[in-house]
C-alpha cells in the first residue's frame, strides 16, 4: 500500500529544514570560522560559502533529495487532468522543474569554483519557484476566491502560497540591495539569505496542503470546479 500523497512534501521540507539546520549547526559547532569568499567585516557566511567546504556533499544530497520529494508531490497533485485551467497548472509544474534544476546546479557548481555560474543557478531557482507559486496562484484566482472560500483547504493553499510569493520577493529585494553595498551590510545580507531558505520551507509544507484528501476531491475531481460553481450560484440566487 503506497504512502498518501501529503507524505511527500512532508518529507522533502523535513529534509530541506534538516539540512540548513544541519549546516549552520556544524559552522557554529567548529567555532564560525572565516571562509574564503567572506568579505571584511563578515562573520555571517552564506549558505554557499559552508556549502562549498567539507558540507557540499550534504548540501548536494539534501537540495537533490528536497527537490525530487518536491517534484514528485507535484506531480501527484497534477497528473489528474482535469482542471480547469491546464495552462497554469502544468506551467506551474513546468517552472517547478526549472526551479528545482537550479536548485541541483547550485549545490553542484559552488560558490568557490564556479562563482559565477552558482549565482545563475540561484537566480534560475529563485524565479523558477516564484513563477511556479504565481500561476498555482492564479489557478485559484481564474477559479474565483469567492468559490475558494466556500472550501477552507483551497483557500489556505493561496494565501500561504500568495504570502510566500509576497515575503520572498520583499527579502530578495532587500538581500540584493545589502549584498551590493557596503562589506558592513554583507552580514544582513547573509542573514536574510538564512531566511529566504528557511521561508521556502513553508512553500514545500503548502503542497501538504494541496494534497489532503479534501483537497483532492475539489481539485482532482472531474466535476469539482462544476460543483463550487453551482454550490456558488445556488446561494446567490443565480441559480434556479
Amino acid at each position: 500500500m503506497s504512502p498518501p500523497s501529503w507524505v511527500f512534501p512532508a518529507i522533502a521540507a523535513s529534509t530541506w529544514l534538516a539540512m540548513l539546520l544541519a549546516m549552520l549547526g556544524h559552522w557554529t559547532m567548529i567555532g564560525e570560522p572565516r571562509y574564503g569568499l567572506m568579505k571584511p567585516g563578515q562573520n555571517i557566511p552564506f549558505i554557499s560559502d559552508i556549502g562549498a567546504q567539507e558540507l557540499k556533499p550534504l548540501f548536494m544530497i539534501g537540495s537533490i533529495t528536497t527537490v525530487l520529494l518536491l517534484n514528485l508531490s507535484f506531480y501527484k497533485h497534477v497528473q489528474n487532468k482535469s482542471y480547469i485551467n491546464k495552462a497554469c497548472t502544468h506551467g506551474s509544474f513546468f517552472f517547478t522543474v526549472v526551479g528545482s534544476t537550479g536548485l541541483i546546479m547550485l549545490s553542484v557548481l559552488d560558490n568557490i569554483a564556479h562563482h559565477f555560474m552558482h549565482d545563475v543557478c540561484v537566480t534560475i531557482f529563485i524565479v523558477g519557484f516564484l513563477l511556479s507559486a504565481a500561476l498555482m496562484c492564479l489557478d485559484y484566482i481564474y477559479l474565483g476566491i469567492a468559490h475558494a472560500l466556500r472550501e477552507p483547504m483551497l483557500m489556505t493553499s493561496f494565501v500561504i502560497k500568495s504570502s510566500f510569493i509576497v515575503v520572498e520577493l520583499v527579502l530578495i529585494i532587500i538581500f540584493r540591495i545589502t549584498e551590493h553595498t557596503h562589506y558592513q551590510q554583507n552580514n544582513t545580507a547573509a542573514t536574510l539569505e538564512w531566511v529566504i531558505a528557511f521561508v521556502f520551507t513553508g512553500y514545500i509544507l503548502s503542497l501538504i496542503v494541496d494534497l489532503m484528501p479534501s483537497a483532492q476531491r475539489n481539485l482532482h475531481n472531474p466535476k469539482g470546479y462544476q460543483q463550487l460553481e453551482m454550490s456558488t450560484g445556488i446561494s446567490t440566487g443565480l441559480l434556479p
